[in-house]
């Protein structure tokens, strides 16, 4: 096994440049912001306050099974505010169960003990949709078991009775008579009963505001109005759940219905939009964010995620295992805000992007948020830092990310992409966030002081202050440093020994590229700034052996460039692990598609042809056998096939057992699965294609993970010895020794005693993981 020269001392670095695009350093910069597509700006205003933190958005659609389904730790901490459920002894078969689950009384307790309520979607009670209306006399008999029973029952939970769901097509005007009349003829039942507990409608299927306007004339005639007012936000064109998103919609519907009110002469009623999210997207925390930040802003009383495939998950927070996936997470995060919810602004108004919410809570002196929605480099822009007195001159800044892997697939936990200390004495803070994934949901904490550390301004590390330019609002922290014949001294803390990826954001103004000083540990690497142009920032990208504790990484200048700060990852770099996206790879007559259970919530379908393919492009460290993971779906009675070509050469033949359905399927069982086959690659770039088949399949993603033992060990072994990274032979020896013997806690403990002696620290580091991840498989 032949070793990349860059994984040990040698060659301590590697480097890539990545363009950013955001407009910086000329006076025309406005002009070219407003042509730029790929950064996006979320504003937060902590100054401007508008209503208390209650979670509006965090309820589901039949979220509850049953008592233990799920877990009541999975419920509470996303802190849902309500659930709509069946009615209480309804026969509903939710989305091809084959039991009734969900019946609203005996989920009732489980919402109680997360604190909240639950809505009685009451033409649940039929066992089908479309429902199958069987005459007044059956439903009005249906209508008062269902009221009495929650009179009877211990449930003080109870949000509302919600009469119908979608009158405008499920409805049967020709067998029942006018919907209008139909829900004041059961609104004047229900409260003739119950004159206590709320009644929810219409419950459209999407706005409407012709439809409205008819519906509430009739019901303030008829001394009918709901108490709280419902209709569905499922997507764009307006109601087409299958597809096509529009949060950003939705506050415009609710200040065209508060105007409706105000019209008509209708005091301001609740409102609740009792289903959100198209099925393409529902729990992809990108998506949801987009929706959770306008029910905030709009000032909506609840919300709750629309239930397209299994009860009692959450509506897709939790996986067929009920496990958390990032979406759980998401929310958990939006379960974690307090306090006052403050204003954000999100870049676009008439599409979807980058959006969010945030909250500030003065007693526990924080300020949380959740935000997401586009891809690469975008950037938080916080105001209103007059008024927050705990932050002081100095602020903690944490960014972490929940990526999304598909509905089913566990998080265990959250990513840190970032985590510094801020200045605040210009009242505003900015915060560039590198790389961002369009589906992940990320979470910002911020406190006036904190720990750990992996983002470093470069003003903190410039020798002379007058390097400092603070007029860049487009800048971390606001401030950058024109640097040309000096130097930066960061001072970096890392928790333990290792190779770190550490990245310089950066701009370049001049017409060529520009070679800089880079050391670390007193070893000097050159390191090119390419030219960036006065339009944008760039990210340099390389690795770096540090040390456990404090270690000095230095720039030096040898031309002019502009630093605006360094970023080191939270933990050394593991084992070899790559993910890649069937939807980015080279695809030859097959199509994209969008689906919640795909991971980065697309997939390629149709790869039906002779010469239909997908072609990924993946660089692997070293040559040898990697296991690759294939994320699929074959909906077919029988098994189907794809040619796999390793480097153009055909390497095996795949097969697919029937997963039972396709990604997009409604309902979905869990119809993704994996496939797992051992590659042989090459060091450096490799192609890995995948050809039509027998059959039919969809692909998902790959994952390559280097297959490690005692063998490619002693392989490793050897090239450091020749490199000259294992110094002494008869160490190299005793080595090859214990690896043969299949001793590997003799081995991983030589190699400590030797570190930074007769083994170089870099190649002791890389044999430690290694041997760390071959005791571990």
């Amino acid at each position: 096994m032949k070793k990349k020269l860059w994984l040990a001392a040698a060659a301590l670095f590697t480097a890539s440049s990545t363009a950013a695009g955001i407009p910086v350093h000329t006076e025309e910069v406005g002009a070219l912001n407003a042509e730029n597509k790929e950064e996006e700006i979320l504003q937060v205003d902590l100054s401007n306050k508008y209503r208390p933190v209650t979670q509006v958005a965090s309820g589901a659609l039949y979220g509850l099974g049953e008592e233990g389904y799920p877990k009541e730790d999975l419920v509470t901490p996303t802190k849902p505010k309500m659930f709509t459920q069946m009615a209480p002894g309804g026969t509903h078969f939710p989305n091809g169960e084959t039991r009734v689950l969900g019946d609203a009384l005996e989920v009732a307790p489980i919402a109680a003990e997360a604190e909240a309520a639950v809505t009685i979607r009451m033409p649940d009670i039929y066992p089908d949709f479309p429902y199958q209306w069987e005459g007044w006399n059956d439903w009005e008999g249906k209508v008062r078991q269902i009221v009495e029973d929650v009179q009877e029952s211990d449930a003080e939970n109870i949000y509302g009775y919600e009469i119908w769901n979608e009158p405008e097509w499920t409805w049967d005007e020709e067998e029942s008579g006018s919907f209008l009349e139909g829900w004041e003829r059961t609104y004047q039942q229900i409260k003739e009963i119950d004159s206590e507990t709320d009644i929810i409608g219409p419950s459209l299927t999407q706005y409407d505001e012709q439809w409205l306007r008819g519906f509430l004339i009739h019901a303030s005639e008829t001394d009918t109005l709901p108490d709280i007012i419902s209709w569905h936000e499922l997507g764009n064109p307006e109601g087409n759940h299958e597809d096509g998103p529009a949060p950003w919609a939705i506050e415009s519907h609710v200040e065209d219905y508060r105007a409706l009110e105000k019209e008509l002469g209708i005091a301001p009623l609740r409102i609740s939009i009792n289903e959100y999210a198209v099925q393409t997207e529902q729990a992809v925390p990108g998506s949801m964010v987009q929706y959770i930040g306008p029910f905030e802003r709009a000032g909506v009383d609840t919300a709750n995620l629309a239930f397209w495939y299994r009860p009692g998950r959450l509506s897709n927070l939790l996986t067929d295992s009920m496990e958390p996936n990032g979406a759980w997470w998401t929310y958990k995060w939006y379960g974690d805000m307090s306090g006052e919810m403050v204003m954000t602004e999100p870049s676009t108004e008439y599409s979807a992007g980058l959006d969010g919410a945030v909250s500030i809570d003065n007693e526990k002196e924080e300020v949380k948020g959740i935000f997401g929605g586009n891809d690469g480099d975008n950037v938080l822009s916080i105001e209103g830092l007059e008024e927050v007195a705990f932050m002081e001159d100095t602020a903690h800044v944490k960014i972490e990310e929940a990526p999304w892997y598909g509905v089913d697939t566990p998080l265990s936990e959250p990513s840190t992409v970032l985590e510094g200390e801020f200045i605040t004495t210009d009242e505003k803070l900015n915060i560039p966030i590198t790389d961002m994934e369009e589906t992940s949901g990320y979470n910002v904490t911020i406190t006036s002081s904190g720990d750990a550390i992996s983002r470093y301004e470069a003003e903190h590390a410039a020798a002379e202050p007058e390097e400092v330019v603070e007029t860049d609002t487009h800048a971390s922290n606001n401030r950058y440093v024109q640097m040309e014949d000096d130097k930066l001294d960061f001072q970096v803390d890392v928790p333990k020994d290792g190779e770190y990826e550490i990245q310089f954001r950066y701009a370049n103004v001049s017409n060529n590229n520009v070679s800089q000083q880079l050391a670390v540990h007193g070893e000097t690497r050159e390191a090119v700034f390419t030219e960036t142009g006065a339009s944008s920032y760039e990210t340099y990208r390389t690795t770096a052996h540090l040390d456990a504790g404090s270690n000095t990484i230095r720039l030096l200048a040898n031309g002019a460039i502009d630093v605006d700060f360094l970023q080191v990852d939270t933990e050394p770099k593991g084992s070899f692990d790559l993910r890649a996206e069937a939807e980015n790879a080279n695809i030859q007559n097959a199509n994209r598609y969008n689906s919640s259970y795909a991971s980065s919530g697309e997939y390629v379908g149709d790869i039906d042809y002779d010469n239909s393919s997908v072609e990924f492009h993946v660089e692997v460290p070293a040559d040898g056998e990697y296991m690759m993971e294939t994320g699929y779906a074959n909906g077919t009675e029988t098994d189907s096939t794809h040619s796999l070509l390793v480097n153009e050469k055909e390497a095996a033949e795949i097969v697919y057992e029937t997963t039972d359905g396709w990604m997009n399927d409604v309902p979905n069982f869990g119809t993704r699965q994996q496939k797992t086959t051992d590659v042989p690659l090459k060091e450096g770039d490799n192609t890995i294609t995948f050809e039509n088949g027998s059959s039919y399949a969809e692909l998902d993603y790959i994952r390559l993970t280097r297959n490690i033992n005692s063998s490619t060990l002693r392989e490793d072994v050897n090239h450091f010895t020749n490199e000259g990274l294992i110094k002494n032979k008869g160490i190299s020896n005793s080595l090859k020794t214990k690896l043969k013997k299949n001793n590997m806690k003799s081995f991983m403990h030589q190699v400590e005693a030797q570190r930074g002696k007769h083994i170089s620290r870099e190649a002791a580091d890389l044999l430690l993981r290694d041997a760390e991840n071959a005791v571990g498989q």
